[in-house]
C-alpha cells in the first residue's frame, strides 16, 4: 500500500518543517540527520563501497537494475518506489540505506569539504560548510544506478525544489 512507501516530492525547507511539527506534536526533537550521520548509518560499521560489500544487487536495494556496479549482472529496474521494508535492513536495523530515495541531509553542499577535512584532522563527525546554495542528498534512487547508492556517495539539491527522487529520514534527538 501507499502508505509504506517513502514520501517524496518535498523540498529540504519543507523536510525541516516536518521536523520541526513533528518535534511539537511529540515533544521529543526531531531533525534531519548531517551528512557525516547519514553516511555513518549507512555504512553500519563497513568500509566497503555498500554496506552489503563489494556489490550491491536488486534483491538488496532498489535502484535501477540495468546498471549494476562494476560490471557485475544487471537486475530488476522496478521503475518507481518501493515499500520500505522491502530489502533487509543493514547492521544498525536501518532499512533502504542504498536506492528507494535520495534523502535530504541538514548540510550545505561543499564539493571539496570532505578533502578540506582531512587536511585540516576534522574526520569526525564533521559539521559541514557554515553556507552554500545546495543541500546534501545522499542514498541513491530508484532510478539511478548502484554506483549513485554507495555509501560515500554525495550530490547536492536546490532546497527549494520538489524532486520525485527525493525524500527524507527522521533523526531522533534525545
Amino acid at each position: 500500500s501507499a502508505e509504506s512507501h517513502p514520501v517524496f516530492n518535498v523540498s529540504w525547507y519543507e523536510a525541516e518543517a516536518y521536523c520541526e511539527w513533528m518535534s511539537k506534536q511529540t515533544g521529543k526533537k526531531f531533525r534531519l540527520p548531517t551528512e557525516a550521520e547519514r553516511e555513518y548509518a549507512c555504512r553500519a560499521g563497513t568500509t566497503t563501497p555498500f554496506n552489503t560489500g563489494e556489490n550491491l544487487t536488486t534483491e538488496q536495494a532498489n535502484y535501477n537494475g540495468k546498471y549494476p556496479y562494476n560490471n557485475n549482472p544487471k537486475g530488476v529496474f522496478r521503475e518507481n518506489t518501493v515499500p520500505v521494508n522491502s530489502f533487509a535492513p543493514n547492521a544498525l536495523g536501518l532499512y533502504n540505506m542504498h536506492g528507494n530515495l535520495w534523502e535530504w541531509c541538514s548540510d550545505w553542499f561543499g564539493e571539496t569539504y570532505y578533502d578540506e577535512c582531512k587536511a585540516n584532522g576534522t574526520v569526525t563527525n564533521p559539521a559541514g560548510p557554515a553556507t552554500g546554495s545546495g543541500r546534501v542528498l545522499r542514498g541513491g534512487s530508484w532510478g539511478r544506478s548502484a554506483e549513485h547508492c554507495r555509501s560515500a556517495i554525495r550530490y547536492d539539491g536546490d532546497p527549494n525544489q520538489r524532486y520525485s527522487f527525493v525524500g527524507f529520514r527522521l533523526v531522533f534527538d534525545p
